[in-house]
């Protein structure tokens, strides 16, 4: 494992040059490059994790870049990772053990962090407060990319180049951020397949509500009712459905609604999608006590779901 001996640097530079630098960045065959909406986090291409993902030199990419879309730094193999940093704690421990490149993303102070991986392959993992390591079949948002707040991604990046660790050194230091589910007991729903799931029953307050078996009907918690009756919950299937917005889905959805990840009218099939999936997914498993084996089970499924789309 080999530091390079300069100083990291700070700096802004022009959107091109983001643009043009991220080549020299990434020019790895461990890197792949995929389409991602303008503006925006989600994939904008089907099968991104099977064909629709290519190099960096592609032309596919330089005019996907020039008509406005954004672009992902995909991970297909675990054998190169991000971390996206979150906390000022988890940049000062990878500055000071394990020093990289990394590039500013669309929040104030949140950086990505990018390491090779020399023994793959490294999984998905949630850490504290948002963080999270993004292995296999995970991807980041591109320097010189729009975040949905208007923000370029890289506009301040380090001036080192990127590091190749172990997965050990690597997980030996964020063991300390890592996230644990919640001790909370909470009534658990085992579908037909056998998953284990979270309750809607431990999300939503249903004393109040009109029922009859394990079919309810209430007012909606997070926007509200004029009638009082425009949320129907079926504790049987674990799904909700919104009267005013015509929306709904399961567990997930909810998460996404409450946590303000969509809102309600979005909740339709298909709404998570790329950022979104790994945001709620982890939101569920951190702070709802989504059991790990669930939430490698959502995550398989959902790579399948993309591969044969």
């Amino acid at each position: 494992m080999k530091k390079d001996e300069r100083t990291p640097e700070e700096g802004s530079e022009p959107l091109k040059e983001i643009y043009n630098s991220r080549i020299l960045d990434f020019r790895h065959p461990k890197f792949r490059v995929i389409k991602l909406l303008p503006n925006r986090k989600e994939p904008a291409e089907k099968g991104w994790t099977t064909i629709n993902n290519y190099p960096f030199d592609s032309e596919i990419i330089d005019n996907w870049i020039l008509q406005g879309g954004n672009y992902g730094i995909f991970c297909p193999k675990g054998d190169c990772c991000f971390v996206d940093a979150d906390t000022k704690e988890i940049q000062a421990e990878l500055d000071k053990r394990l020093s990289t490149f990394w590039y500013s993303t669309g929040r104030e102070c949140h950086r990505q962090y990018v390491y090779l991986i020399s023994d793959p392959p490294i999984r998905n993992i949630p850490l504290k407060e948002g963080a999270y390591i993004k292995g296999q079949n995970g991807y980041a948002v591109g320097p010189g990319s729009v975040h949905p707040n208007g923000i370029i991604y890289g506009l301040s990046r380090s001036g080192y180049p990127i590091m190749t660790v172990t997965k050990e050194e690597l997980l030996k230091i964020l063991k300390p951020f890592m996230v644990r589910p919640t001790e909370k007991k909470q009534r658990t729903i085992i579908d037909r397949k056998g998953v284990v799931w979270i309750s809607l029953a431990d999300l939503i307050d249903l004393s109040d509500f009109r029922h009859s078996g394990n079919q309810y009907q209430g007012p909606h918690p997070i926007h509200g009712s004029d009638t009082g009756l425009n949320l129907s919950i079926d504790l049987d299937r674990n799904l909700w459905h919104c009267f005013r917005h015509d929306s709904g889905g399961s567990v997930l959805e909810y998460i996404a609604v409450k946590e303000g990840i969509i809102n309600c009218a979005e909740a339709v099939p298909g709404v998570l999608r790329g950022e979104r999936f790994w945001e709620v997914l982890e939101v569920a498993f951190r702070k709802y006590g989504l059991v790990p084996e669930t939430a490698a089970r959502i995550l398989r499924e959902r790579l399948k779901d993309d591969a044969t789309r």
